[in-house]
């Protein structure tokens, strides 16, 4: 057996071996090239740097037309050469395996080459015209595997799903260009040409359309783009920790983040000659207030930044507010020190740098950087669906406004009654002006004068410890109300609708657990309701959960809870045995969808009406097809990350975002008690998924309503309708009493006062009939009914109970909200095109 299994291991390795030979060959060229020239552990030097290198010094001394490619195969260090021959191996192998061994040796040498040869020639064209960058860079000779490894990797991203294609492209850019700003080297610009004639020779290899039509994503994706993108930008500044010659657009902007104060010792001793450096004097006084303070306050926004973007990942729309005030804050920051002061300051250098073009472009660049960042968070702030409790952000801004009016208040007192240890002695008008540069990083103090320095023990520790304090405790704060777990009272709220919903529920009910409800509650606490508020009407999500006989009196005072408030109550979805209710209340009901309901225990899939699906399951089978029965927190990572690419293929493609309210996402199937339906081909590819939210009764599950349902674009024909059959059966074999496959929103069987006859139909029924019109092209509800149709379902009508016809149209605008929560202007005008 030992010998079996390590023969099935070698021809394993042998196989990766040869789908990996392009990737392979060209890391050992790495290593082998690097023993052979003796710059494994130095990196080229010298004359051998000069021919195998790239850049305008090189090119000018040698005329090496091999130089960009010859620089795509060394490394400038042994770290940096172990991070290529990793990257090499693990991410070109990556690429080979989606484009072929011939498709990315051509983009490892076309954009190595065609990037080095490119941003060779604008660094000539810099050099001509004088330009400041390309004339401090002049001498840079480029040995780089990056550059080729980035071109290859956006190559291969036109061969990638929606998914990685986007993250991908996003990610990629944006960690070139933020690198590039604030490390500023010849490297760094030819991986960003690389990456975009990456994008272009992919495009091109790919035969991909190009379109301005930008792919959507869903609520988790776009959320997870935006705050990596925030994460990367937070982190752009430590580049200039690590490169501190750097010379990117954004260098000052990084400088600010870190403690550039000059040391005490060594300075007294270089001024300690006959005739000091005219700059002796400000840099002495530097370096008497470069203190632990100074080194702890530098990363403290940044900090906060990592922690926003951290809250966002989680949805925290507080996390997304924070990150947007901090980003403003960096921006005015910028404006201010790097723009006001050098222009209006004293110093003759920094006053003739601002006057200059290239000082004006720093100074955009570094405001704008922070402010489109907080641009585009605002712009997706509807994907930050999370909501922080009043109580927990007016603590939060207490905190945080309280420590900064008490520190403030401690360094003016204690500033006044040490008046005397500061030099000049402090006046309360000297110490206001001082005030803010406390709170603040302390680069930007080479920028000014310092007017008030600290030369007694109590002004030095308070002039020293306001701003990181200060900092400190807005690092906590943040933390405490953006990473520490939800509210509890949420939570707790939650926790007793599930309590509710195990004793017994309609089929809709685990609909009362998703994300963005809210819950009413009887005084005996035995009925809940769940609800959301849009366009001035609380929007119930299906049937009351608790006793039937308690409904009625449950409904009459959740009324009296929305007039409290000012809100139309509007119980939506609510089947036949709410009906009697709402006409006893004096109230009108419409018919508002139909739910498809199977009983597994008399399932055989004999007859003729179901011969569509007996096809499918004999085709699925044939095609190596298998059904799983799981839960998502069971799956393997590699097919949960298959379930986010399906998910992200099928929103990409519509015209309208992502459905919510009573339709769910990826987010809700990654609730324990959901289970999952997976269509698994031979492949171990995951073909289709289906989620199945539960039914209780007495604590035990009766029946399941379908909610998820997906297929990979590309999946065999048929593979939806076995997936569903695989999943009917296996609840026929559990018990399960009923299978329920969810309401078609706006639709109705035919003959059966369908929604879609507009004309002569009473008002609401018209109301309703143009939004489905509206929605129908993008999600097409009746096609999906008719899909249903197929499993011989029975048919259960949904109702819209309201009070009169005065609040249908906010009922129309509330629904539409709760349908389109992320619906923005340009979805607005696309729903109002289809209504014309």
């Amino acid at each position: 057996m030992t010998s079996i299994a390590l023969s099935a291991r070698r021809l394993r390795a042998g196989a990766w071996a040869r789908g990996h030979a392009v990737s392979l060959a060209l890391a050992a060229t790495m290593l082998v090239g690097a023993l052979a020239t003796g710059s494994l552990l130095t990196g080229p030097r010298g004359t051998l740097s000069d021919w195998i290198g790239t850049g305008a010094e090189a090119f000018a001394q040698t005329h090496n037309f091999l130089g960009p490619l010859t620089a795509a195969f060394f490394a400038p260090g042994p770290l940096v050469l172990l991070a290529a021959l990793v990257a090499t191996v693990l991410v070109v192998g990556e690429a080979e395996r989606l484009m072929g061994p011939w498709r990315t040796l051509a983009a490892f040498v076309v954009t190595a080459y065609a990037s080095a040869g490119i941003g060779t020639l604008l660094q000539s064209l810099g050099l001509l015209a004088h330009e400041r960058w390309s004339v401090r860079i002049q001498e840079y000779v480029v040995t780089d595997p990056f550059t080729a490894i980035i071109g290859t990797v956006m190559t291969a991203s036109a061969f990638m799903g929606t998914l990685w294609r986007r993250r991908v492209r996003i990610l990629g850019l944006s960690a070139v260009v933020i690198v590039l700003l604030y490390a500023g080297h010849p490297s760094d610009l030819f991986r960003l040409i690389a990456a975009l004639l990456g994008l272009v020779l992919g495009a091109l290899i790919a035969r991909e359309k190009p379109t301005l039509r930008v792919a959507r994503s869903s609520h988790r994706e776009a959320r997870s783009l935006v705050s990596v993108v925030l994460l990367v930008t937070a982190v752009g500044p430590v580049v200039s920790v690590f490169s501190p010659h750097g010379y990117g657009l954004l260098q000052p902007l990084g400088v600010l983040f870190r403690n550039t104060l000059p040391s005490l010792a060594p300075l007294q001793r270089a001024c300690a000659v006959p005739s000091p450096a005219l700059h002796c004097a400000a840099d002495l006084a530097l370096a008497r207030i470069n203190g632990p303070g100074a080194v702890i306050l530098a990363p403290l926004p940044l900090v906060v930044l990592a922690l926003a973007a951290i809250g966002m990942l989680r949805g925290r729309r507080s996390a997304a507010l924070v990150a947007i005030a901090v980003n403003v804050l960096l921006a005015a920051m910028a404006a201010f020190y790097y723009g006001f002061v050098p222009a209006f300051g004293e110093s003759t250098v920094l006053s003739q740098s601002a006057g200059s073009v290239e000082g004006v472009v720093r100074l955009s660049i570094a405001v704008a950087v922070p402010l489109v960042v907080a641009a585009v968070i605002l712009a997706t702030l509807r994907h930050f669906t999370v909501r922080t409790s009043a109580t927990r952000a007016v603590r939060y801004v207490a905190v945080v406004g309280g420590s900064f009016l008490a520190l403030a208040g401690t360094f003016l007192a204690v500033g006044m009654l040490a008046r005397a240890q500061f030099a000049p002695v402090a006046t309360p008008a000297s110490l206001l002006l001082e005030l803010p540069d406390r709170f603040v990083p302390v680069g930007f103090l080479r920028l000014e004068a310092i007017d008030l320095l600290p030369s007694g023990p109590l002004a030095l520790a308070v002039y020293d410890a306001v701003g990181p304090l200060f900092w400190l405790i807005v690092v906590a704060a943040t933390a405490w109300l953006i990473v520490a777990t939800p509210d509890a009272v949420a939570s707790a709220e939650l926790e007793r609708v599930r309590a509710l919903l195990r004793h017994g529920s309609g089929s809709l009910g685990h609909l009362a657990t998703w994300r963005g409800n809210r819950y009413w509650f009887s005084a005996d606490g035995a009925v809940a309701i769940a609800y959301r508020v849009h366009s001035g009407c609380a929007v119930s999500v299906s049937d009351p959960i608790g006793p039937a006989e308690q409904w009625e009196a449950a409904a009459r005072a959740f009324v009296d809870f929305c007039d409290d408030r000012g809100w139309d109550a509007l119980f939506y979805s609510v089947h036949d045995d709410f009906v009697p209710i709402a006409h006893a209340m004096g109230w009108a009901t419409t018919r508002v969808g139909t739910e498809t309901i199977v009983r597994p225990a008399s399932l055989t899939l004999q007859g003729r009406s179901w011969q569509d699906v007996r096809s499918s399951i004999n085709r699925a089978e044939r095609a190596g097809i298998r059904f799983l029965w799981t839960r998502h927190a069971e799956l393997p990572p590699a097919l949960a990350l298959q379930i986010d690419e399906i998910s992200e293929s099928w929103v990409a493609e519509k015209d309208l975002p992502e459905l919510g309210f009573t339709l769910g996402g990826t987010d809700e199937l990654r609730d324990p008690e959901v289970a999952l339906g997976l269509a698994i081909d031979a492949g171990g590819q995951v073909e289709a998924v289906t989620s199945w939210m539960p039914r209780y009764r007495d604590g035990r599950v009766v029946g399941w309503t379908l909610d998820f349902m997906r297929r990979r674009p590309d999946s065999i024909n048929g593979v939806m309708e076995f997936l569903i059959a695989s999943s009917a059966l296996q609840m026929r074999d559990d018990g399960i009493e009923e299978l329920s496959l969810s309401a078609a929103p706006l639709v109705a069987p035919e003959g059966e006062d369908a929604l879609d006859r507009a004309d002569g139909a009473p008002a609401p029924q018209r109301v309703l009939a143009l939004l489905a019109r509206a929605l129908e092209p993008a999600y097409g509800f009746r096609s999906l009914f008719a899909f249903k149709r197929k499993f011989s379902p029975s048919y259960a009508p949904l109702h819209l109970a309201y009070r009169d016809a005065l609040v249908l149209p906010a009922a129309g605008a509330a629904l539409a909200r709760a349908y389109l929560p992320s619906a923005g202007v340009r979805d607005a005008l696309q729903v109002a095109r289809a209504l014309l």
